[in-house]
């Protein structure tokens, strides 16, 4: 266990190295640990052919589902017939809903030994739609309705969520934004902590003049060395509120620098015991992490 002092700690792809990345049940995971002082989690999102956004990190299927499609070029439903180590690919909108599936009550018109067999039948269903959910064998036990909601809604109570847009050289901006301002305002969604986090600036730009997400709390990545002393006004240019810097450009001077603008600083992706010290030492204002177990 490490005094955090004044530093956040944020799950990374919700737990990456103790539950599989981006998934429901990974989330779970870092909602079970908010109790030991995780603040919250860092996950990435991207858009799909039809305008959907999927929880999910990589361009194509291929590292977790084992096929080279690219995820901009499938719909969701051909995205979500493939499992990820056999956990279901989930849409942003379902880490703030509670899960639709239900038993339907028979009719009062059959005989008991009818009703006990449909209902036998409709639970039956009802522990296989959510296991494969929350990627577990059929065989484990059906979830109660209020774990399930407990699942569901994993994000409720983190203080600070990073949500980082994906893009790449073929991204359609406009669908982007479209798809953004559907999922993210009016929804549940729009009550969270979330900064929304990008290393493209094209993209910050059109967030900020965007007159309905513009009010969304958002940060800029930067990985490489040459962008970093620029990063600050550069941020601040796009009215981004908080910087996440890889952690091995990072030093005391650098986050002064920071925080002299007025900027927290999210360090990522920090692993090693000894430098996750140092960073809490330096002050930074948050550590992204794939071991939060370890650290807390």
């Amino acid at each position: 266990m490490i005094n955090l002092k004044n530093t956040q700690l944020l799950g990374h792809r919700g737990a990456r190295n103790e539950a599989l990345e981006n998934t429901l049940f990974g989330f779970q995971h870092a909602h079970d640990l908010q109790q030991h002082g995780l603040a919250g989690v860092e996950f990435d999102v991207q858009l799909t052919a039809d305008g959907h956004l999927v929880v999910f990190h990589d361009e194509t299927l291929q590292r977790l589902c084992g096929i080279q499609s690219r995820v901009d070029q499938l719909s969701l439903a051909e995205i979500q017939r493939h499992l990820q180590n056999g956990h279901q690919i989930i849409t942003l909108d379902r880490l703030a809903q509670p899960l639709p599936v239900s038993a339907s009550k028979p009719s009062d018109s059959k005989s008991p030994a009818s009703k006990l067999s449909h209902l036998n039948s409709a639970t039956e269903l009802q522990k296989r739609a959510q296991n494969n959910l929350l990627g577990l064998p059929n065989s484990s036990p059906l979830f109660t309705t209020s774990a399930i909601k407990k699942s569901a809604q994993t994000l409720t109570k983190f203080t600070h969520i990073e949500l980082e847009i994906k893009t790449h050289s073929r991204t359609n901006y406009t669908k982007l934004i479209q798809a953004l301002a559907r999922y993210l305002i009016d929804s549940p969604l729009s009550t969270l902590p979330i900064a929304l986090t990008s290393f493209d600036v094209q993209l910050l730009a059109q967030l900020q003049s965007h007159k309905l997400l513009a009010h969304v709390p958002r940060g800029l990545l930067v990985r490489a060395p040459k962008l970093l002393k620029a990063a600050p006004n550069t941020a601040l240019q796009l009215g981004c509120g908080q910087l996440g810097i890889y952690y091995p450009l990072l030093d005391q001077s650098v986050i002064k620098y920071c925080h002299r603008y007025g900027l927290p600083v999210s360090a990522w992706t920090v692993n090693d015991i000894e430098q996750v010290k140092r960073l809490v030492q330096w002050q930074v204002d948050f550590i992204i992490t794939d071991i939060p177990t370890e650290l807390l």
